[in-house]
């Protein structure tokens, strides 16, 4: 029974009451619509308790599902951007050293066939 039904339950149990107080079906009445009234009130509330276990549960499943998806998610970010690091890291070691071999190829030849000045090769 909700509130408004009891309201008016009440309102009109009470007027007859007042009109006949010797009435006692009508004061068995009153106290039963009490009474009802707490049975109703016990069971939409263990009806919403209920509810917002359920929700509270499907709340902390979501938390869980999206705290692992973005774990995941961060994990996958790092180990790419490590990834692209070292390579990045290997490609420019790579290119340093083969830059160094050039300079020193032509340093040798330079060396080795007089083209540097103040040179004799023959000397």
């Amino acid at each position: 029974m909700n509130s408004e039904d009891f309201n008016k339950c009440r309102e009109f149990l009470e007027s007859q009451i007042k009109e006949a107080p010797e009435n006692k079906e009508l004061l068995a009445a009153y106290q039963r619509l009490f009474e009802l009234k707490s049975e109703f009130d016990k069971e939409t509330n263990k009806a919403v308790i209920e509810k917002e276990i359920r929700e509270a549960e499907i709340q902390a499943n979501l938390n869980a599902t999206v705290h692992t998806n973005n774990t995941d998610y961060d994990k996958a970010v790092h180990s790419n951007n490590t990834n692209f690091n070292m390579n990045a890291g290997n490609n420019h070691a790579a290119n340093f050293q083969h830059q160094q071999t050039q300079y020193a190829g032509v340093a040798n030849n330079a060396i080795n066939n007089g083209w540097l000045p103040h040179q004799n090769p023959n000397v």
